[in-house]
Protein backbone atom coordinates (compact mmCIF):
# COMPACT_ATOMS: atom_id res chain seq x y z
CA UNK A 1 0.00 0.00 0.00
CA UNK A 2 2.88 2.46 0.59
CA UNK A 3 4.42 1.59 -2.45
CA UNK A 4 1.06 2.45 -4.30
CA UNK A 5 0.91 5.28 -2.57
CA UNK A 6 4.40 6.53 -3.15
CA UNK A 7 3.50 5.45 -7.06
CA UNK A 8 0.18 7.64 -6.89
CA UNK A 9 2.22 10.91 -5.26
CA UNK A 10 5.54 10.82 -8.14
CA UNK A 11 2.93 10.31 -10.75
CA UNK A 12 0.92 13.51 -9.47
CA UNK A 13 4.61 15.25 -8.77
CA UNK A 14 5.37 14.24 -12.66
CA UNK A 15 1.90 15.62 -14.41
CA UNK A 16 2.46 18.91 -12.42
CA UNK A 17 6.24 19.52 -13.72
CA UNK A 18 4.23 19.12 -17.53
CA UNK A 19 5.10 22.28 -19.66
CA UNK A 20 3.50 22.71 -22.97
CA UNK A 21 5.53 24.36 -25.71
CA UNK A 22 2.67 24.92 -27.76
CA UNK A 23 0.43 25.89 -25.44
CA UNK A 24 -1.96 27.59 -27.86
CA UNK A 25 -3.04 24.07 -28.78
CA UNK A 26 -4.42 23.49 -25.90
CA UNK A 27 -7.41 25.61 -26.91
CA UNK A 28 -8.55 22.50 -29.59
CA UNK A 29 -9.39 21.07 -26.26
CA UNK A 30 -12.98 22.66 -26.24
CA UNK A 31 -13.20 22.09 -30.13
CA UNK A 32 -12.83 18.38 -29.56
CA UNK A 33 -15.72 18.54 -26.80
CA UNK A 34 -17.96 20.04 -29.32
CA UNK A 35 -16.87 17.69 -32.07
CA UNK A 36 -17.86 14.75 -29.08
CA UNK A 37 -21.49 16.58 -28.74
CA UNK A 38 -22.32 16.81 -32.64
CA UNK A 39 -20.85 13.60 -33.42
CA UNK A 40 -23.43 12.43 -30.42
CA UNK A 41 -26.49 14.54 -31.94
CA UNK A 42 -26.03 13.35 -35.21
CA UNK A 43 -26.36 9.91 -34.27
CA UNK A 44 -29.78 8.78 -36.05
CA UNK A 45 -32.60 7.91 -34.27
CA UNK A 46 -33.69 4.40 -33.48
CA UNK A 47 -37.10 3.89 -34.64
CA UNK A 48 -39.91 1.80 -32.69
CA UNK A 49 -43.25 -0.02 -32.99
CA UNK A 50 -44.95 1.31 -30.44
CA UNK A 51 -44.47 4.29 -27.67
CA UNK A 52 -44.47 1.27 -24.88
CA UNK A 53 -41.25 -0.18 -26.33
CA UNK A 54 -39.99 3.17 -26.37
CA UNK A 55 -40.61 3.73 -23.24
CA UNK A 56 -38.89 0.92 -21.59
CA UNK A 57 -35.38 1.73 -24.03
CA UNK A 58 -32.67 3.28 -21.87
CA UNK A 59 -31.82 7.01 -22.23
CA UNK A 60 -27.84 6.38 -22.49
CA UNK A 61 -27.17 4.00 -24.56
CA UNK A 62 -23.94 1.91 -22.55
CA UNK A 63 -22.00 1.33 -25.78
CA UNK A 64 -22.58 4.66 -27.08
CA UNK A 65 -21.05 6.42 -23.79
CA UNK A 66 -18.29 3.47 -24.88
CA UNK A 67 -17.65 5.06 -28.44
CA UNK A 68 -17.98 8.49 -27.21
CA UNK A 69 -15.09 8.28 -24.47
CA UNK A 70 -13.06 6.39 -26.67
CA UNK A 71 -14.10 9.28 -29.34
CA UNK A 72 -13.42 12.22 -26.93
CA UNK A 73 -10.13 10.96 -25.34
CA UNK A 74 -8.55 9.92 -28.90
CA UNK A 75 -9.20 13.82 -29.56
CA UNK A 76 -7.73 15.28 -26.22
CA UNK A 77 -4.58 13.00 -26.94
CA UNK A 78 -4.19 14.72 -30.24
CA UNK A 79 -4.87 17.88 -28.73
CA UNK A 80 -2.11 17.02 -26.27
CA UNK A 81 0.33 15.89 -28.50
CA UNK A 82 0.28 18.80 -30.68
CA UNK A 83 0.64 20.96 -27.48
CA UNK A 84 4.17 19.54 -27.48
CA UNK A 85 4.11 18.65 -23.82
CA UNK A 86 7.60 18.35 -22.27
CA UNK A 87 8.92 18.00 -18.80
CA UNK A 88 11.82 20.37 -17.32
CA UNK A 89 15.48 18.88 -16.62
CA UNK A 90 17.99 20.88 -14.64
CA UNK A 91 21.18 19.78 -15.48
CA UNK A 92 24.48 21.18 -12.65
CA UNK A 93 28.01 21.95 -14.70
CA UNK A 94 30.78 22.56 -13.16
CA UNK A 95 33.29 24.54 -14.98
CA UNK A 96 36.83 25.02 -13.18
CA UNK A 97 38.16 28.34 -13.51
CA UNK A 98 41.61 28.01 -15.60
CA UNK A 99 44.61 30.04 -14.78
CA UNK A 100 48.55 30.59 -17.27
CA UNK A 101 51.27 29.66 -14.33
CA UNK A 102 54.61 30.42 -15.84
CA UNK A 103 56.89 28.58 -13.62
CA UNK A 104 60.47 30.52 -13.75
CA UNK A 105 63.37 28.40 -11.85
CA UNK A 106 66.91 29.97 -11.10
CA UNK A 107 69.69 27.62 -12.57
CA UNK A 108 72.18 30.09 -12.03
CA UNK A 109 75.41 28.74 -10.77
CA UNK A 110 74.39 29.31 -7.09
CA UNK A 111 71.58 26.90 -7.57
CA UNK A 112 73.92 24.00 -7.98
CA UNK A 113 74.70 24.28 -3.65
CA UNK A 114 73.55 22.01 -1.11
CA UNK A 115 70.73 22.86 1.17
CA UNK A 116 71.76 22.71 4.61
CA UNK A 117 69.72 21.45 7.51
CA UNK A 118 69.68 23.32 10.91
CA UNK A 119 72.36 20.82 12.08
CA UNK A 120 74.92 22.26 9.06
CA UNK A 121 74.55 18.95 6.80
CA UNK A 122 74.01 18.55 3.54
CA UNK A 123 70.40 17.88 2.06
CA UNK A 124 70.78 17.95 -1.92
CA UNK A 125 70.98 20.70 -4.34
CA UNK A 126 69.11 23.77 -4.20
CA UNK A 127 68.37 22.83 -7.63
CA UNK A 128 67.49 19.12 -6.83
CA UNK A 129 64.61 20.61 -4.31
CA UNK A 130 62.85 23.58 -6.50
CA UNK A 131 62.60 20.63 -9.28
CA UNK A 132 60.83 18.23 -6.72
CA UNK A 133 58.80 21.45 -5.64
CA UNK A 134 57.89 22.05 -9.11
CA UNK A 135 56.54 18.90 -9.58
CA UNK A 136 54.81 18.74 -6.44
CA UNK A 137 52.81 21.96 -7.70
CA UNK A 138 51.89 20.88 -11.00
CA UNK A 139 50.61 17.35 -9.62
CA UNK A 140 48.31 18.83 -7.77
CA UNK A 141 46.51 21.42 -10.04
CA UNK A 142 43.46 20.55 -12.39
CA UNK A 143 41.83 22.53 -15.22
CA UNK A 144 45.27 25.05 -15.74
CA UNK A 145 47.63 25.86 -18.07
CA UNK A 146 51.18 26.05 -17.46
CA UNK A 147 54.27 27.02 -19.14
CA UNK A 148 58.00 25.94 -17.46
CA UNK A 149 61.43 28.03 -18.31
CA UNK A 150 64.50 27.69 -16.63
CA UNK A 151 66.93 31.22 -16.10
CA UNK A 152 70.31 32.43 -15.15
CA UNK A 153 71.85 35.58 -17.24
CA UNK A 154 69.04 34.72 -19.65
CA UNK A 155 65.80 32.86 -19.89
CA UNK A 156 65.49 29.56 -21.46
CA UNK A 157 62.02 27.89 -22.00
CA UNK A 158 61.00 24.45 -21.38
CA UNK A 159 57.83 24.64 -22.06
CA UNK A 160 55.03 26.60 -23.54
CA UNK A 161 51.73 27.18 -21.53
CA UNK A 162 49.37 23.88 -21.99
CA UNK A 163 47.11 22.07 -20.31
CA UNK A 164 48.46 19.33 -20.73
CA UNK A 165 50.46 19.21 -17.31
CA UNK A 166 52.00 15.41 -18.23
CA UNK A 167 54.22 17.10 -20.13
CA UNK A 168 55.52 19.59 -17.92
CA UNK A 169 56.21 17.34 -15.13
CA UNK A 170 58.64 15.42 -18.15
CA UNK A 171 60.26 18.74 -18.36
CA UNK A 172 60.56 19.52 -15.03
CA UNK A 173 62.66 16.50 -14.21
CA UNK A 174 64.86 18.25 -17.25
CA UNK A 175 65.55 21.55 -14.38
CA UNK A 176 68.44 20.05 -12.22
CA UNK A 177 70.10 18.51 -15.03
CA UNK A 178 72.56 21.59 -15.53
CA UNK A 179 73.07 25.19 -13.14
CA UNK A 180 75.74 27.68 -14.03
CA UNK A 181 75.60 31.46 -15.19
CA UNK A 182 74.58 34.63 -13.37
CA UNK A 183 71.03 35.93 -12.50
CA UNK A 184 69.08 38.57 -14.24
CA UNK A 185 65.79 39.53 -12.80
CA UNK A 186 65.61 43.31 -14.85
CA UNK A 187 67.00 41.85 -18.49
CA UNK A 188 64.67 42.00 -21.39
CA UNK A 189 65.32 38.48 -21.33
CA UNK A 190 64.60 37.42 -17.89
CA UNK A 191 61.84 35.96 -16.32
CA UNK A 192 59.49 38.19 -15.63
CA UNK A 193 59.82 39.87 -18.52
CA UNK A 194 59.65 36.47 -20.47
CA UNK A 195 56.56 35.76 -18.75
CA UNK A 196 54.59 39.13 -19.62
CA UNK A 197 55.38 38.22 -23.12
CA UNK A 198 54.44 34.47 -23.33
CA UNK A 199 51.38 35.59 -21.74
CA UNK A 200 50.69 37.94 -24.62
CA UNK A 201 50.99 35.74 -27.24
CA UNK A 202 49.99 32.53 -25.64
CA UNK A 203 47.89 33.57 -22.95
CA UNK A 204 43.84 32.66 -22.78
CA UNK A 205 42.57 32.77 -19.05
CA UNK A 206 41.78 36.19 -16.67
CA UNK A 207 43.99 34.71 -14.57
CA UNK A 208 47.94 35.23 -14.59
CA UNK A 209 50.39 33.92 -12.34
CA UNK A 210 54.55 34.28 -12.15
CA UNK A 211 55.66 31.74 -10.01
CA UNK A 212 59.57 32.62 -9.53
CA UNK A 213 61.82 30.03 -7.33
CA UNK A 214 65.56 31.90 -6.65
CA UNK A 215 68.35 31.78 -3.95
CA UNK A 216 69.64 35.07 -6.28
CA UNK A 217 70.10 38.09 -6.04
CA UNK A 218 70.38 41.07 -8.73
CA UNK A 219 70.06 45.10 -9.25
CA UNK A 220 66.67 46.24 -10.66
CA UNK A 221 66.87 49.77 -11.84
CA UNK A 222 63.74 52.18 -11.17
CA UNK A 223 62.81 52.98 -14.84
CA UNK A 224 63.26 49.17 -15.53
CA UNK A 225 61.04 48.46 -12.05
CA UNK A 226 58.81 51.03 -12.89
CA UNK A 227 58.10 49.04 -16.99
CA UNK A 228 58.20 45.81 -15.58
CA UNK A 229 55.52 47.41 -13.01
CA UNK A 230 53.24 48.74 -15.43
CA UNK A 231 53.10 45.60 -18.23
CA UNK A 232 52.36 43.43 -15.36
CA UNK A 233 49.49 45.30 -14.12
CA UNK A 234 48.20 45.80 -17.35
CA UNK A 235 48.15 42.16 -17.76
CA UNK A 236 46.55 41.64 -14.19
CA UNK A 237 49.66 38.91 -13.60
CA UNK A 238 50.17 37.68 -10.04
CA UNK A 239 54.17 36.74 -8.25
CA UNK A 240 55.25 34.62 -6.41
CA UNK A 241 58.70 34.54 -5.19
CA UNK A 242 60.24 31.83 -3.23
CA UNK A 243 63.58 32.83 -2.15
CA UNK A 244 65.82 29.73 -1.68
CA UNK A 245 69.05 29.72 1.51
CA UNK A 246 70.45 32.31 3.30
CA UNK A 247 70.08 35.00 1.38
CA UNK A 248 66.10 34.62 1.93
CA UNK A 249 65.40 33.07 5.30
CA UNK A 250 68.70 34.81 6.99
CA UNK A 251 67.64 38.24 8.38
CA UNK A 252 70.68 39.09 8.99
CA UNK A 253 70.98 39.86 4.96
CA UNK A 254 67.39 41.37 4.61
CA UNK A 255 69.25 45.14 4.13
CA UNK A 256 70.95 43.67 1.22
CA UNK A 257 70.16 46.62 -2.03
CA UNK A 258 69.80 44.04 -4.74
CA UNK A 259 67.50 41.70 -2.48
CA UNK A 260 65.68 44.83 -1.57
CA UNK A 261 65.25 45.96 -4.95
CA UNK A 262 63.34 42.73 -6.11
CA UNK A 263 61.36 42.45 -3.15
CA UNK A 264 60.24 46.39 -3.80
CA UNK A 265 59.06 45.30 -7.13
CA UNK A 266 57.83 41.97 -5.61
CA UNK A 267 55.55 44.07 -3.50
CA UNK A 268 54.52 46.98 -6.02
CA UNK A 269 52.52 44.21 -7.37
CA UNK A 270 51.10 43.21 -4.29
CA UNK A 271 53.07 39.38 -4.64
CA UNK A 272 54.35 37.46 -2.39
CA UNK A 273 57.61 35.80 -1.38
CA UNK A 274 58.03 33.22 0.90
CA UNK A 275 61.17 32.28 2.03
CA UNK A 276 62.37 28.99 2.25
CA UNK A 277 65.66 27.40 4.20
CA UNK A 278 65.18 23.89 3.13
CA UNK A 279 63.53 21.05 1.13
CA UNK A 280 60.59 21.51 3.93
CA UNK A 281 59.98 24.53 3.70
CA UNK A 282 59.92 25.07 -0.15
CA UNK A 283 57.54 22.33 -0.38
CA UNK A 284 55.25 24.07 2.27
CA UNK A 285 55.88 27.62 0.42
CA UNK A 286 54.53 25.69 -2.51
CA UNK A 287 51.35 24.38 -1.02
CA UNK A 288 50.65 27.58 0.37
CA UNK A 289 50.63 29.04 -3.44
CA UNK A 290 48.73 26.31 -4.88
CA UNK A 291 46.15 27.13 -1.92
CA UNK A 292 45.98 30.76 -2.71
CA UNK A 293 45.28 29.81 -6.39
CA UNK A 294 43.19 27.21 -6.07
CA UNK A 295 40.85 26.58 -8.90
CA UNK A 296 37.42 28.14 -8.36
CA UNK A 297 34.52 25.60 -9.50
CA UNK A 298 31.59 27.96 -11.21
CA UNK A 299 28.53 25.53 -11.16
CA UNK A 300 26.38 26.69 -13.72
CA UNK A 301 22.40 25.08 -13.74
CA UNK A 302 21.44 24.67 -17.28
CA UNK A 303 17.77 23.68 -17.81
CA UNK A 304 16.28 21.46 -20.71
CA UNK A 305 13.42 19.71 -21.21
CA UNK A 306 12.30 15.87 -21.92
CA UNK A 307 9.94 15.83 -24.73
CA UNK A 308 6.84 13.12 -23.48
CA UNK A 309 4.72 14.50 -26.59
CA UNK A 310 5.76 10.39 -28.09
CA UNK A 311 3.25 9.07 -25.23
CA UNK A 312 0.55 11.30 -26.03
CA UNK A 313 0.79 10.76 -30.02
CA UNK A 314 0.71 6.59 -28.99
CA UNK A 315 -2.24 7.37 -26.68
CA UNK A 316 -3.96 8.83 -29.60
CA UNK A 317 -4.09 6.04 -32.03
CA UNK A 318 -4.98 3.54 -29.17
CA UNK A 319 -7.85 5.05 -28.14
CA UNK A 320 -8.87 5.73 -32.18
CA UNK A 321 -8.00 2.14 -32.67
CA UNK A 322 -10.40 0.99 -29.97
CA UNK A 323 -13.11 3.81 -30.70
CA UNK A 324 -13.04 2.53 -34.66
CA UNK A 325 -12.99 -1.13 -33.50
CA UNK A 326 -15.92 -0.49 -31.31
CA UNK A 327 -17.84 1.97 -34.11
CA UNK A 328 -17.77 -1.60 -36.12
CA UNK A 329 -18.75 -3.87 -33.80
CA UNK A 330 -22.26 -1.93 -33.24
CA UNK A 331 -22.80 -0.78 -36.55
CA UNK A 332 -22.95 3.09 -35.19
CA UNK A 333 -21.91 6.07 -37.59
CA UNK A 334 -18.18 6.91 -36.89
Amino acid sequence: MHDLYAAILDFVTVAKSVRFLASAMLALVLVSIGMTLIRRWRQPAELVTSLSIQKNLPRVSFVGMVSQTLFLLSMLCLNLWLAQPVIPVSNTMETLETRDIFIAVDKSGSMDSQILDNDGNSQERKIDAAAQAVKFFVERRKGDRIGLAVFDDNTYLHWPMTDNLQVILRKADLISSYAGGGTNFESPTGPIQTAIDHWKDYGKAKTKVLIMVTDGEAPISDERMAALTKQMKELGGKIYMIGIGETWSDPAKADNEQVKAIKKLVAGLNGVIISAADKEQMLDAISTIDAMEKSSVKVEVVNTYQDISFFFGVFTLFFLMLFLLCVSLTGERA
